[in-house]
């Protein structure tokens, strides 16, 4: 029997993009079971855009509460075996449902990574923004959670999850908009996900698109400075509630980052200062020069990989030029190169 694929779309105000996707989604070799879209008080076309595809989209109308929200409602009515979180402006090569559910079905994994990139689509023309990432899984000498402690992360629509998995380490967080996907991922790599990889897929993430965070029209920046803040207070508290055991280095970087921040909340009057002295409270536990000279260290690491390569991505992307394939799959969906 074929797997069961939930796919949960969050879309605010998306009239113009989000019937593309839905159609992306059923034109897959391995069409979704569902096709569930969550819309989150949009005040354009949208909810017309969605219900014009009749009983191959389920429809959930709600107040405008955010991503994390919008994605919780959504998983408390898939009943699909796997569950594909799709932005509701991202595209999916068409073989990419099929070719992960495959991997979560051979290898009994809990997600399914395969390789992303960044892309600007006009006039049905797509061009690279630089390379592809995630051309493989990050190096295996350091865990999945201290390489995003340490600045990697993935999107989303590139995953599939196994129901099970999901249901057992809770949902979004609702209070945070801007980085709720890296506050939930932690956690969920907190569990020691099994993984499998998908080398033949490829998901496309535009970064050309209006309001381009699903949710996130109204967010200004002071308010994207403050969750990401909130973001960072939760990897922390997790850390310390879990006992986990950070190597140096990662402790380092990961403190260093959180300087950085405290830097900007700096410039932010809104800002509580319970929330500033919890973080300036963990970047005490290391010496500041430490800090300072860990930061500069990494800058230089960047400007050494923009040499060698072209690109700035750290190791845990990566990244490499599109191959053939998956030029071909791009294609494939009915673009052309820019």
């Amino acid at each position: 029997m074929e797997a069961r694929i939930s796919a949960i779309i969050p879309n605010y105000n998306r009239a113009d993009l989000v019937g593309e996707t839905i159609e992306n989604l059923l034109r897959q070799s391995l069409p979704p079971y569902e096709v569930i879209v969550v819309d989150d008080g949009s005040v354009d076309d949208s909810v017309k855009i969605i219900r014009s595809f009749g009983a191959r989209a389920t429809l959930l109308e709600q107040s405008n509460q955010g991503p994390g929200a919008a994605r919780n409602a959504g998983l408390a009515i898939a009943t699909g075996d796997y569950i594909q979180f799709q932005d509701s402006d991202d595209l999916l090569s068409l073989n990419k449902l099929e070719a992960q559910a495959k991997q979560l079905d051979e290898t009994g994994a809990d997600i399914a990574f395969g390789p992303w990139a960044h892309v600007f689509i006009q006039n049905n023309q797509v061009k690279l923004e630089s390379c592809v990432l995630q051309q493989s899984l990050p190096p295996t000498r350091i865990e999945l959670s201290a390489w995003l402690l340490r600045g990697w992360s993935t999107v989303f629509q590139s995953l599939l999850f196994r129901r099970t998995f999901l249901a057992s380490t809770g949902g979004y967080r609702t209070d945070i908009r801007y980085g709720e996907d890296m506050e939930f991922f932690f956690r969920l790599l907190l569990c020691s996900p099994r993984t499998a990889f998908a080398t033949d897929t490829l998901t496309l993430y535009r970064v050309d698109a209006p309001n381009k965070l699903s949710h996130d029209a109204g967010l200004n920046k002071s308010r994207r400075e403050m969750d990401w803040a909130k973001c960072l207070c939760c990897m922390i508290e997790e850390i310390r509630a879990r006992g986990l055991k950070i190597d140096g280095m990662t402790r380092r970087i990961f403190l260093s980052g959180i300087r950085k921040h405290l830097s900007y909340l700096k410039n932010v009057p809104e800002t509580s200062n319970g929330l500033i002295q919890f973080l300036a409270e963990e970047t005490r536990k290391s010496h500041e020069a430490g800090l300072v000279s860990t930061e500069l260290w990494l800058r230089v690491l960047e400007r050494v990989r923009l040499f060698r390569s072209g690109y700035r991505w750290m190791p845990g992307y990566q990244a490499t030029p599109a191959t053939l394939h998956q030029i071909q799959l791009i294609q494939e969906l009915g673009f052309k190169f820019a």
